[in-house]
């Protein structure tokens, strides 16, 4: 029981997500006294103002947007808290770099590929990104639950593009679900975290593996 018990809790190295939540939480009180400000707009970047292909991530377009996608943030952490690419015994820098890669990358595949996108809020694509990248940290560690995770978001991603978008979770944060995030950070984080595995190599992943779950 005591081993069942050691393996359920919070994983180590947690201040990443604690402090991307705090920064979404204080994004949006900003949000509400500079509305519109920190949000993807298009026409806004084309004017030069740059810091919204990463701030537009960390906003949210009411409570119970932000309130899902920080119960996104801490489940992934909870459940890949451990992984070789992303987890324990990592640094809280090395998780924010990868949450604002993510963020640039979506942002720059919503400009160059999907121009219908006017505007864009939530960091529920970088979300996907972090699961697909975390799928293949396990499949790195010869974890093959991470193959079925991989098809699992790949099937999720592919059905909202051929039913389309939750209409639940479109009245839920007042807001059409932006698909197109979920598919673009899905893409990215796979992406990012193959590159990772191959230039690192495999001796590098056997022995961070052997901290997966160490007390």
């Amino acid at each position: 029981m005591a081993d069942y018990l050691e393996r359920l809790r919070f994983p180590a190295d947690s201040i990443g997500p604690l402090a991307l939540l705090l920064l979404c939480v204080l994004l949006q009180f900003s949000q509400s006294l500079f509305p519109d400000a920190f949000l993807y707009e298009r026409a806004a970047i084309a004017s030069g103002q740059w810091w919204r292909l990463l701030s537009g991530h960390l906003v949210h377009t009411n409570t119970a947007h932000l309130l899902l996608n920080g119960a996104g943030v801490i489940a992934l952490w909870l459940v890949f808290g451990r992984s070789a690419l992303l987890g324990n015994r990592h640094s809280v820098a090395r998780y924010l770099a990868l949450v604002a890669l993510l963020a640039l990358l979506i942002s720059g595949g919503l400009w160059l590929w999907f121009p219908g996108v006017d505007k864009y809020y939530g960091i529920s694509g970088v979300l996907h990104g972090l699961f697909c990248f975390s799928a293949i940290s396990e499949l790195s560690q010869r974890r093959w639950s991470g193959a079925l995770l991989l098809a699992g978001c790949a099937g999720k991603v592919a059905w909202e593009w051929i039913v389309g978008p939750s209409a639940a979770t479109g009245a839920l944060i007042e807001a059409e679900v932006a698909i197109s995030s979920h598919l673009l950070g899905s893409i990215f984080g796979a992406l990012l975290a193959l590159l990772l595995w191959i230039t690192s190599g495999e001796s590098i992943w056997r022995r961070q593996s052997r901290f997966d779950y160490s007390s």
